[in-house]
C-alpha cells in the first residue's frame, strides 16, 4: 500500500526548541532512520530558518542511523546571510549522537542573465512505463521499462495538493536519496532488512536544485550507478521536469555490502 501525505505528516511537525527545532523520526524496519526523510526535514528547516530564499544546494553526510521512532534535536549555525544567498549548518541529533550534518545554501532567484541546458539525451515518457510501488515516497511511480544495473529512470507524482512551494522541493530531495542504490539494488539479489541489519546505505547525498518542480505533473528522476565494489557504491543522477527540462541533480556515495558471517 502506498504512503499518503497524511502518513508523513509527522515529519512536517517542526517544533521550535530553545536555539533549535524538535522534530519527529517515524519507525523503520531496521530500525534506523530513513536519510530521505531527514533530507526532506533539512529543507523544510533551511527555508524557515532564511525567510524569502530557497535551498539551491544541500549536501548531507549521514554520520550514524540513529533510532527510528524517537526525535531529533535540531541546530543550525548561520554561516553567512546576505540578499541573495544564506549559508547554513543543519545538525541532527540524538541526546549525544549526531545523526546527520547537512551544509546547506539557499538562494534569491534573479532575472537570467544567460541560460544554459545540458541535460542527458531526452528519454520520452511513454504510458506503457510500468507502476512500480513509489517506497517512502508519497504518490505514484513508474519505471522506464530499459532500466537496468546501470541507469533507471522512474517518474514520481503526487496527485495531492501540497501546502506549498518548500514542501515540493523537500519532497524533490527525498525522492533522489535512494535512486542510486535502486538501480542497483533492483537486479541483484539482496538480503532482507531485518534489525540493525540493512545491505545499502547512503552515506553522502549532494542535491542541487536548479528550477521549480510541480509534482502533480510529476518529476523524472534518472540515476547512473558509475561503481560498485570493495563493499562502496557512487553514482549520480538528474531530475527533469514533465517538459524534459532540467531541474536538479544530485550525487550519491554509500556502502553495499553482503550478509556477514
Amino acid at each position: 500500500m502506498s504512503l499518503t501525505l497524511n502518513d508523513l505528516s509527522p515529519l512536517s511537525d517542526i517544533r521550535k526548541e530553545g536555539d533549535g527545532y524538535l522534530v519527529n523520526t517515524l519507525v523503520t524496519p531496521h530500525g534506523g532512520i530513513y536519510g530521505a526523510y531527514l533530507m526532506f526535514q533539512q529543507v523544510l528547516i533551511a527555508e524557515l530558518e532564511a525567510p524569502g530564499k530557497r535551498v539551491i544546494s544541500l549536501q548531507t553526510a549521514f554520520a550514524n542511523g540513529g533510532v527510528s521512532g524517537k526525535p531529533c534535536q535540531v541546530s543550525v549555525e548561520t554561516l553567512q546571510s546576505g540578499r541573495s544567498f544564506s549559508f547554513l549548518s543543519i545538525t541532527f541529533r540524538q541526546g549525544d549522537l549526531v545523526v546527520t550534518r547537512a551544509e546547506v545554501m539557499l538562494t534569491v532567484d534573479e532575472p537570467d542573465f544567460l541560460t544554459h541546458d545540458n541535460a542527458w539525451p531526452a528519454l520520452e515518457i511513454g504510458t506503457d512505463w510500468p507502476s512500480i510501488h513509489p517506497g517512502i515516497f508519497p504518490g505514484a511511480a513508474a519505471r522506464w521499462p530499459g532500466s537496468n544495473p546501470t541507469e533507471l529512470a522512474a517518474t514520481y507524482s503526487i496527485a495531492e495538493a501540497l501546502p506549498d512551494a518548500s514542501t515540493s522541493r523537500a519532497f524533490t530531495a527525498l525522492v533522489t536519496e535512494p535512486a542510486v542504490m535502486a538501480a542497483l539494488m533492483s537486479f541483484h539479489e539482496m538480503p532482507p532488512a531485518q534489525a540493525g541489519k540493512v545491505a545499502g546505505n547512503v552515506l553522502t547525498q549532494n542535491v542541487v536544485l536548479l528550477r521549480p518542480v510541480d509534482l502533480a505533473q510529476g518529476v523524472l528522476v534518472r540515476s547512473r550507478a558509475r561503481y560498485a565494489g570493495q563493499g562502496r557504491v557512487h553514482g549520480e543522477g538528474n531530475l527533469e521536469d514533465s517538459q524534459g527540462r532540467l531541474v536538479g541533480t544530485f550525487t550519491t556515495t554509500g556502502v553495499l555490502r553482503g550478509p556477514r558471517s
